[in-house]
């Protein structure tokens, strides 16, 4: 009976087919990859969009893997929050029923090859004489991907029509449901595809190998196979592709239990409620069928999942950066959007460096400018070396961003971020150079250096909460006045602490040491709010407006 079977001509075919897959994967990438990405930042912002919106990208990309890299760039840069993330994973998996009814509807109803010859030509066409035009070399290779795709099927659907002829079906009577179930489970996770899996079991359910029963069964398992590649690969990254590959394993694995649990009801109210009598689209259908289920059971509790997810992973390392390392730089986009809430990070350990050096800090759970007096529990060199270990995170994952094929407007915006992190480092270099200053004129019993100094201290508290403010605002929400007001205000206090140290009355209380101590503080504090301005106008304004922003007459 096996001798009927052309295995050579099934492999053939099994390969036909992943390799369109692949190669229709990356022609869709390629020409609308930054699209998705666009499309999944600002149309996912709740669960229920987020489903829709991840059935709507995976059927159209047919593969959840990109949706899945776009999606741990998102929730590593803090675009996507955990539950909206989990509502984009329950949609993929219903997306991925999609080459399913492709297959179902065309490819047993319609002579492939000749349907194909076309696509095969128009490809490789399109591959050969235009590999050096970006946009026809990956149509070309969306056209060929989706003509080997039905090639490979043809193939497969031939070499189980010669058995067919001579199987008997009884064979398998013998066999628990189960036992399929592993096999579909095994198989996926082996060749890393459930469409492939569905398209083989398309074919052996066509030609009568196996009947509708067992073939549900082997679809329960690749749906749960289908996630072991992205559980292994998850868990020797970051935090939160630990917690997405979880969320995504979890979500099939329960999906599939209930699925085999009713098993015997879902193949009823296929067959006999909706009188569903093309077994093709039969089984197809409870594909879709058991997603939706699955959809059904999770999106009541989304919340609590994400939060049992959440609390399942912590970092343990001792690294200073939060965002950039649960980001991946093959997404520009958001390694960008990482980067840059990274950057407001270093700019608020500096402002929070420089209230050390007057021993202020923030109370967190008031304003922004709310501040009191307490005692150090972190040394200000600790605190210093903390910044300066985040600026070299940051450097280390701008050289690996600075990698990627970026567009120019990316290359623009990284320019701009890295120089603001420079500039944030440097302010944060001339306050540990005032630190020891501002100490001794603490001590001072003279009463001009006290006067002096609150004068520095009321003023910075001024400005750190300002500059706190401003930070957190959206960038639409900053206004070019308000950046040219602060900028105003900084010159003047560096102009009213000359005037205080050149009066007459003051400067003969003082020693030639003193004044020049002084006045090297007041360099530093004016060199620390430029250098914190124009931090915060790289990483927060528009090219535009930051162009405008550097002629402004303190700026000249």
């Amino acid at each position: 009976m096996w001798e009927n079977f052309d295995v050579w001509k099934f492999l053939a075919g099994l390969g036909l087919f992943l390799f369109g897959m692949s190669q229709l994967e990356n022609g869709v990438k390629e020409l609308t990859g930054r699209g998705f990405k666009v499309f999944i930042k600002k149309h996912t912002k709740s669960k229920i969009k987020g489903i829709l919106g991840g059935a709507l990208i995976t059927a159209i990309l047919q593969s959840s893997s990109v949706v899945s890299l776009m999606l741990l760039a998102f929730v590593g840069a803090g675009v996507i929050s955990m539950k909206n993330a989990l509502g984009i994973i329950l949609g993929s998996n219903l997306g991925t029923t999609f080459t399913g009814w492709l297959v179902a509807t065309l490819g047993f109803k319609v002579d492939i090859e000749s349907f194909i010859l076309p696509f095969i030509a128009l490809g490789t066409l399109l591959v050969v004489l235009f590999p050096k035009r970006q946009h026809l070399l990956n149509t070309g290779l969306l056209v060929l991907g989706f003509a080997l795709l039905f090639l490979g099927l043809s193939f497969m659907k031939d070499s189980f029509s010669y058995l067919a002829d001579n199987f008997d079906i009884s064979l398998f009577s013998d066999y628990p449901p189960f036992i399929f179930f592993f096999v579909g489970f095994f198989f996926t996770a082996l060749v890393q595809s459930s469409s492939a899996t569905m398209v083989i079991t398309l074919s052996g359910l066509n030609a009568g190998i196996i009947d509708f029963q067992l073939a549900a069964a082997l679809i329960i398992g690749a749906n749960l196979g289908t996630t072991i590649t992205a559980l292994l690969g998850g868990f020797q990254g970051p935090v939160s592709k630990k917690r997405v590959a979880l969320g995504h394993f979890l979500f099939n694995l329960i999906t599939s239990f209930v699925a085999f649990l009713f098993l015997g009801f879902l193949i009823s109210f296929i067959t006999d409620w909706l009188q569903i009598k093309d077994k093709l689209i039969g089984l197809v259908v409870f594909h879709s069928l058991i997603n939706l289920i699955g959809i059904l059971l999770f999106y009541p509790f989304l919340n609590q999942f994400a939060n049992f997810l959440n609390n399942r992973f912590t970092n343990k390392d001792d690294s200073a950066g939060i965002f950039i390392h649960e980001s991946i730089v093959e997404v520009p986009e958001t390694a960008l959007e990482a980067l840059q809430n990274e950057t407001n990070h270093l700019v608020s350990l500096v402002l929070k460096l420089w209230g050390m050096a007057f021993l202020q800090k923030f109370n967190e759970s008031t304003s922004p400018g709310s501040m009191k007096f307490f005692k150090l529990n972190k040394s200000f060199n600790d605190h210093y070396f903390q910044i300066k270990r985040l600026h070299g995170e940051i450097i280390n994952f701008y050289g690996d961003l600075q990698k990627q094929a970026l567009n120019e407007n990316e290359s623009s915006k990284l320019s701009k971020i890295i120089t603001a992190t420079g500039n944030a480092l440097h302010a944060a270099k001339d306050i540990k150079d005032i630190e020891n200053d501002l100490s001794i004129f603490r001590k001072s019993e003279n009463n001009t250096t006290n006067l002096l100094y609150e004068f520095f201290n009321e003023t910075s508290l001024t400005m750190i909460a300002r500059f706190k403010q401003i930070q957190s605002l959206n960038t639409d929400s900053i206004t070019f006045e308000d950046m040219g007001k602060l900028m105003v205000d900084i010159q003047k206090n560096y102009d009213k602490l000359l005037e205080m140290v050149y009066d007459h009355s003051n400067r003969k209380h003082l020693e030639e040491e003193e004044i020049a101590t002084v006045l090297n503080v007041n360099r530093e504090l004016y060199s620390t709010n430029k250098a914190i301005i124009r931090a915060i106008k790289d990483y927060k304004l528009s090219p535009e407006q930051a162009a405008q922003f550097e002629n402004l007459p303190p700026f000249r």
